[in-house]
């Protein structure tokens, strides 16, 4: 009698186990399981280096996947006008930020500048053009010979609205007119003048310093243009993509930011 209920005893506890450790199973795979929470971020094209490592960062520390959308600034604004809304919008211009609160898709007060940059002329790693002082004394044209001037589609790309201001300031734009070779983006506008298609082109400083192909052959000062400052927006107010916003301008990613050469 005594054998039978101990053996009884052994199976129910045997039972009891295996329903235990079935349950935390299943609980341990469905947890596994789960997928990340998704933000979408809509950036330009200049911070693709950047933004790589910053949302490598942040995707560990908040088991959020972050999938990016590159281009200009005014093609991403004019994306979102047509319905295409991310969680989050980096303009590398104030112009096309302040286009997409206009909208009415930016959630307030979540909007504010991030990063600073500079611009600079580039000539292919093999020219033989030497660094020169960026002043009205410059014979643009002359250094170009027979080739053309790469920049960003001053209509929408933000590097290229800036080089137009930059060259207006100094007389140049109108001498130049036929001289352009326009590009989709600022990464474009680099690639150019990478694979020698052009002898000069007209670029952010970060850009510049992140190609070996390139090198930088004169800076142009800060009074021959607006400020160029990136704007972080907010379109979707919820805790992935103000966490996502917090940490960008946080001092915590303040190193990433400098070493790709931007200034906070």
């Amino acid at each position: 009698m005594k054998t039978k209920l101990i053996t009884r005893m052994a199976i129910w506890s045997l039972l009891f186990a295996t329903i235990v450790l079935s349950s935390c199973s299943g609980r341990s795979k469905k947890a596994s399981s789960e997928a990340p929470a998704k933000i979408t971020v809509f950036a330009a094209a200049s911070l693709t280096n950047v933004l790589s490592e910053l949302i490598d960062s942040f995707e560990i520390a908040e088991n959020v996947k972050v999938i990016t959308n590159m281009a200009s600034s005014g093609t991403l604004a004019r994306q979102i006008e047509q319905g295409g809304t991310p969680e989050v919008f980096i303009s590398a211009s104030k112009k096309w930020a302040d286009y997409v609160d206009s909208l009415g898709f930016i959630q307030q007060p979540l909007k504010d500048k991030i990063a600073q940059n500079d611009l600079v002329f580039v000539a292919p790693k093999e020219s033989e053009l030497e660094t020169f002082t960026v002043d009205s004394t410059l014979d643009v044209a002359s250094m170009l010979k027979d080739g053309r001037l790469s920049i960003g589609n001053p209509a929408h790309v933000p590097a290229g609205k800036y080089a137009k201001q930059a060259l207006l300031y100094y007389g140049w734009y109108d001498q130049l007119a036929d001289r352009y070779l326009p590009a989709k983006d600022v990464r474009s506008a680099l690639m150019v003048v990478e694979m020698g298609e052009a002898p000069l082109g007209i670029v952010y400083r970060t850009d510049a310093e992140e190609s070996s192909k390139v090198r930088i052959v004169g800076t142009f000062p800060d009074h021959s243009h607006k400020p160029i400052v990136y704007i972080a927006c907010v379109l979707k107010d919820n805790d992935r993509s103000k966490a996502f916003y917090k940490y960008i301008k946080s001092e915590a990613s303040a190193p990433i930011w400098a070493k790709y050469g931007f200034n906070q």
